[in-house]
């Protein structure tokens, strides 16, 4: 057997054959602890080797079980690579009170070293190499607890540190802790914000916040740290959120910057890189940037934003579209649409306040709103352009209007080309409505009947064409026979005679897009509806009898009859004779 094999299991235990440890000074450890290492002194009864194990497991025994003052006292005598394993075991492994209590005395032992060598300002001073190893290990403690030991211990070491009157001890804590190269992730800094405040520390919780999100402007700009990954920045907003969602912490705290001329560049700066970093989402910065932040504030966040090339300046866009303050909304319009960066994006963002942005779910703005809304942007000398592309986006956005309020609002659109736009773009998005859902037919027909009696017969005809022959695959035409059908029959019934024709005659000649099976649904669909059966019938030898694809004309025919249509089936044939 090897000799690792005849050692007693319970002797690889840090408490197995280490009592002698606990025992002499710490100058008679040092001397046994190194023989042992180098074999000058047997490591165990059946062992005359050297063991550097055995060394390293009474180091470690050595910073578990001797007093605080012992290991202070040992940082002078260990060798320098011993010291920092000693002291980090003390630091990590023993209670958060004796931690403290070790990283204090540590602390104490550099100063007390420069009075003995002369002071700071002396021949020895700074340059000391004694010295300088005391702050290295001293430094060592303060990285080992913040890096490594849960938030709440740190937390709690900070709270002990300056109970102790070492607020500088507790400062440099966090300091490390805020650090991009620290390892700790933002939920760890996050998590200890919220810690140092609840062991009262709120100095500590500010600067940590304050360092934290010091280092992420930097990084977000050219200053940008090579330890400091995107994906370790964008995640504190929604820590944040997540651990105290009832707060706005850093909304709160970016807001009190903004108000300060000498941190209001860096603020802005600051919410850019928040922002870009983020994926996309709902993000609760974006929503407060976009309903809370003033017109400059906000106009210039959203320049360098998509200077970035980066689209969450039109999420924040969003959040502005549902403010509700129209006169605040047209200054925003009109300093969004004179940014030489943002000008371009104007229509986006008018056509997002008509739909309320965000809030959509409420429907759009009421006409009455948008009246306001205009009066404010000639109000606020915005330029005229502001004006046309907000009537021009409300007559465009079909969802939740009726077909009355349609009419009303694309006849406010004066300028001839704008007018064949939005005329075109409300056929294309009811036409697509519709037939997508097969729900809404009656705002399309109400949407014709007002057109008609505005007299604006181009938009009737645009909206019959797109209904007739729509753009679209097979899957978003499913609805599209039996939207036709009834749409042709409510013009017949509201005495619109001419453009049911219209419509239907259309539809039917589209012989390369509709199928047999089609021409049958719609002929059933016709069955008992306003449109008059010779009139019925008539179209049918105008259209489908006129089709150049004969044995597509017979099978038609023979459908026909096979589902009982004989007088439909006759029309059909009449036309082919």
């Amino acid at each position: 057997m090897t000799p690792q094999e005849q050692r007693p299991p319970a002797a690889r235990s840090p408490e197995f054959g280490y009592e002698w440890v606990t025992r002499g000074d710490v100058r008679g450890f040092v001397r046994r602890m190194q023989a042992i290492r180098e074999g000058e002194e047997p490591a165990t009864p059946w062992s005359e080797q050297a063991q550097p194990a055995t060394a390293i497991r009474a180091l470690y025994a050595f910073a578990l079980t001797r007093s605080v003052a012992d290991l202070i006292e040992s940082a002078t005598h260990f060798r320098n690579r011993d010291a920092v394993n000693v002291l980090a075991i003390a630091a990590l492994c023993r209670s958060v009170s004796e931690a403290a209590e070790l990283a204090i005395g540590q602390w104490d032992a550099v100063p007390a070293a420069e009075a003995r060598l002369g002071g700071p300002a002396g021949a020895a001073g700074l340059d000391d190499p004694e010295v300088a190893r005391l702050r290295a290990l001293r430094d060592g403690i303060v990285h080992d607890v913040a890096c490594q030991r849960t938030t709440l211990d740190v937390a709690a070491f900070i709270r002990e540190c300056r109970g102790h009157g070492r607020a500088e001890l507790a400062e440099r804590t966090v300091q490390v802790f805020a650090r991009t190269s620290s390892g700790r992730t933002n939920l760890d800094k996050a998590l200890l914000y919220l810690a140092l405040r609840d062991e009262g520390c709120e100095q500590e919780a500010d600067e940590l916040l304050r360092r934290t999100l010091d280092a992420i402007g930097r990084a977000g700009g050219t200053e940008r740290d090579p330890d400091t990954s995107p994906v370790e920045l964008h995640d504190l907003v929604g820590a944040l959120h997540h651990l105290s969602p009832s707060e706005r912490i850093l909304e709160k705290w970016i807001d009190a910057e903004l108000k300060l001329p000498t941190t209001r560049k860096a603020a802005i700066q600051l919410a850019a890189v928040l922002l870009a970093d983020r994926p996309g989402g709902p993000d609760t910065l974006v929503e407060h940037v976009g309903r809370h932040w003033s017109r400059d504030n906000l106009i210039r966040l959203c320049e360098q934003l998509a200077r970035q090339s980066c689209g969450r300046y039109e999420d924040v866009g969003r959040h502005v579209a549902a403010r509700t303050d129209l006169q605040d909304l047209a200054d925003l319009v009109r300093a969004w649409d004179g940014s030489k960066v943002l000008g371009r994006s104007t229509e986006t963002l008018l056509a997002q306040i008509v739909a309320r942005g965000a809030e959509s779910a409420q429907g759009p703005r009421s006409l009455a709103e948008l009246d306001d809304l205009a009066a404010w942007l000639d109000d606020s000398e915005a330029s005229a352009r502001c004006g046309r592309l907000l009537r021009r986006a409300a007559a465009e956005h079909v969802d939740g209007r009726s077909g009355q309020e349609l009419a009303v609002l694309l006849g406010r659109v004066d300028r001839r080309p704008d007018h064949e736009r939005a005329a075109q773009r409300i056929a294309q998005r009811l036409a697509a409505r519709v037939i997508a859902t097969g729900t809404g037919n009656e705002v399309f027909v109400d949407y014709l009947k007002a057109l008609r009696a505005a007299r604006d017969t181009e938009a009737v005809y645009a909206a019959r064409r797109e209904l007739a022959d729509p753009s679209g695959s097979a899957e978003q035409l499913r609805h599209w026979r039996a939207v036709v059908a009834d749409i042709a029959d409510r013009l017949y019934s509201q005495g619109l005679q001419d453009d049911g024709w219209d419509l239907l005659e259309r539809y039917l000649e589209n012989e390369q897009r509709i199928t047999t099976q089609d021409v049958v649904e719609v002929v059933a669909g016709l069955q008992g509806s306003a449109m008059p059966e010779e009139r019925r019938y008539l179209l049918l030898r105008a259209t489908v009898g006129r089709w150049s694809d004969g044995p597509r004309r017979e099978e038609v025919v023979t459908v026909l009859r096979r589902r009982g249509f004989e007088a439909a089936a006759s029309a059909v044939i009449r036309s082919l004779r």
